[in-house]
């Protein structure tokens, strides 16, 4: 069966800063995205994205960011917003694995840390959602805590067997969203939903650690095996500056139409 456009396998496939997702290669209108994997072979990276505000999510391990004068250590789940433009250097003396996500924006923003053991600390920023067998933990990280223009983002963990994003819900007219899975070890896997019409669905496909799903329209929920979670970190992205930057406002599928305590 032929790759469906949407879905990205294997984002971790070199060491480095690797941009595997982008307006050319997918879908997308504006989001560009990809792993900086760094340990003793490759240390550091820099780099900047010209004309676009940047987002960087760590997923494991430890290290800095500097963006210009300023040094932040970050640890998992730290995040960093990189200014539109501004040249960013990551390194590790260990290891570190960190989401990097992008979009275009006439905006301009100071570099901005968030430390997730605090951030947790914050109203609406840790969440537990649902119940069984759709009960998730929601981190929200670069949200609207941040300034920005269009970025969002932060990660999602399941219990073992249940669903998340449910009930199902779509924002296509106002955000773009990127899902890539992470903390799920073979044999572990999850399944992928995104759908405009349950009689004809865009994407039903098993999905794996270092996966990444591509949604631009349609609902969008996920199941984890039974006996594994799924587990994912997602980037959000408003199709206009600040008019859809926000965590929430999506359109549940009328069907489907119940209380999960997330607004």
């Amino acid at each position: 069966m032929p790759q469906h456009p949407w879905v990205v396998r294997n984002t971790a496939a070199m060491k480095g800063r690797n941009i595997v997702i982008s307006p050319e290669t997918t879908d997308f209108k504006f989001i560009s995205a990809g792993r900086i994997i760094l340990d003793h072979e490759v240390p550091t990276i820099t780099a900047q994205n010209p004309g676009r505000e940047t987002t960087l999510l760590v997923l494991h391990g430890e290290g800095t960011v500097t963006v210009g004068d300023q040094t932040f250590a970050v640890a998992r789940f730290d995040g960093v917003y990189v200014p539109r433009g501004a040249a960013f250097t990551v390194a590790t003396d260990s290891a570190i694995d960190i989401m990097e996500g992008s979009a275009p924006t006439e905006l301009e923003y100071p570099a901005q840390f968030v430390k997730h053991q605090e951030a947790r600390q914050q109203e609406g920023m840790y969440l537990k959602v649902g119940a069984e067998p759709f009960y998730r933990e929601i981190h929200k990280v670069i949200a609207e805590n941040v300034q920005g223009a269009k970025l969002l983002t932060g990660v999602t963990m399941s219990n073992p067997g249940n669903w998340t994003s449910w009930p199902p819900h779509e924002h296509a007219a106002t955000q773009e969203e990127l899902y890539l899975f992470f903390d799920m070890p073979r044999p572990g896997f999850g399944t992928q939903y995104i759908y405009t019409s349950l009689a004809e669905p865009e994407v039903i496909t098993p999905v794996y650690e270092d996966d990444a799903v591509v949604i631009v329209k349609g609902y969008h929920p996920n199941v984890a095996a039974p006996g594994f979670p799924i587990n994912f970190a997602w980037l959000l992205c408003s199709l206009q500056d600040h008019t859809w930057r926000k965590v929430g406002g999506v359109n549940v599928q009328p069907e489907f139409l119940m209380e999960t305590g997330l607004k």
